[in-house]
């Protein structure tokens, strides 16, 4: 009787030590960034018959629970830090190219560009075709570190007020001679290779037509950097109405083009339909499309995934889109030794999609998931489990100590 009881109390101990590791260890993580706290499950272990009804032999772990619901969000001053509001993990690929997930959002770019997680492990997303959609195929999400490719200009547009009180002016416009133009406007214009030009309209005002009721004419030249040398097409009239509206010439016909040394020759379409003509100061602007070479400056996420990244010169490029694994059973899943969690046959397969999509939760960017330990409750735990040790501990020393008083009364003379 006293040996079984032995066995049974150990038995008590042992649970309870494991219980003890379980809550030391969430109290260990309580700050681990995506930790979810866990507890050992205790069953009954079958012991002997009395008068045919069986005696519990003792306890044992069943198993280990894991917590899986939501941990609080906080914010971080990191871009590429990703928190995931609602169901999910990151996918991570380790060395052995194994899939592995994880709530830890932890991200950093490494020394060529992939996006990698604490354990240094790449992230796995979805490239992006020209429309924007997920291409399928998971792979490592990479950070450009290369420059952007400039942009040609091929559209300029004017827009703003030519004065309708200049006097009109006689003879060639002459950039030279200010008199010989009523006002000028230049635009920022980029090459094939991101050069940038500058190019400049002049506007005369060359009277009323002979129409009725007439219009005023203007007159307009345009130079590259100051010269019209290799410049074609860079001369037109532009015709305004009663009202100060442009009526003609708002779109030459041919579009103005340019050589330039080194790039490919420039045409650009232009486009003069916001003119007006007031009595008011000559108060013109323009615009034009096209890009100077731009280095990357910056990394967004959306709620969506998608990573993009904007450059010096204005452009925001679409690099890939992050995805989220769903599986039917959270508890199946098993720790591994880097502390990310792998899919076994008891958790099922998962599925893989985008954030938002499905069951899959969104991403929140520039957040981190916190550790869902409850540190109070696993403090109350801490006394429960002292409390159950010692008095296993007790029952132990009594049954030890009635198997001495039985080894003793045997050797007695």
């Amino acid at each position: 009787m006293s040996g079984n009881s032995l066995t049974i109390t150990e038995t008590g101990l042992q649970t309870i030590d494991t219980a003890l590791q379980a809550v030391s260890d969430n109290l260990a993580n309580a700050e681990t960034i995506g930790f979810k706290a866990e507890s050992a499950e205790f069953g009954t272990l079958l012991g002997s018959l009395v008068g045919n009804n069986a005696l519990g032999g003792g306890a044992e772990i069943t198993g280990l629970y894991r917590d899986f619901s939501q941990g609080a969000i906080v914010q971080s001053n990191s871009p590429t830090d990703l928190a995931i509001q609602g169901n999910g993990f990151f996918i991570f690929q380790d060395s052995a190219g194994i899939q592995a997930y994880s709530r830890d959002g932890q991200l950093s770019i490494g020394p060529n560009g992939t996006l990698v997680g604490s354990t240094g492990d790449p992230l796995l997303g979805f490239a992006l075709n020209s429309a924007g959609a997920a291409s399928g195929v998971l792979a490592p999400l990479t950070i450009p570190q290369t420059v952007a490719a400039p942009t040609a200009s091929a559209k300029v547009a004017l827009s703003g007020n030519l004065d309708a009180a200049d006097p009109a002016l006689t003879g060639a416009i002459n950039p030279s001679n200010a008199s010989s133009y009523s006002a000028s406007v230049s635009v920022q214009v980029f090459d094939s290779l991101g050069q940038s030009h500058v190019l400049t309209f002049y506007f005369q005002n060359a009277g009323p037509t002979a129409g009725t009721p007439p219009n005023e004419q203007w007159n307009w030249l345009a130079t590259l950097d100051g010269s019209t040398t290799g410049l074609s097409n860079n001369t037109g009239t532009v015709e305004f109405n009663s009202a100060g509206a442009v009526v003609s010439g708002a779109t030459p016909a041919a579009a103005l083009t340019a050589t330039v040394t080194g790039a490919a020759p420039l045409s650009l379409a232009l486009n003069l339909g916001s003119l007006t003509q007031y009595a008011a100061t000559s108060a013109a602007t323009g615009t034009a499309d096209g890009n100077p070479v731009g280095t990357p400056e910056g990394v967004q996420v959306s709620s969506t995934g998608v990573i993009s990244v904007s450059y010096s010169n204005g452009e925001t490029s679409n690099v890939g889109q992050v995805a989220l694994a769903t599986l039917p059973s959270l508890e199946g899943l098993s720790l591994t030794a880097s502390g990310l969690l792998q899919a076994t046959s008891a958790s099922g397969a998962p599925t893989i999609s985008t954030p938002g999509a499905g069951s899959a939760g969104v991403i929140r960017p520039s957040a981190l998931e916190s550790s869902n330990v409850d540190s109070t409750s696993q403090l109350v735990n801490l006394i429960a489990l002292q409390r159950s040790f010692q008095a296993n501990a007790q029952a132990l020393q009594t049954a030890a100590n009635m198997e001495a008083d039985i080894v003793q009364l045997q050797i007695q003379p």
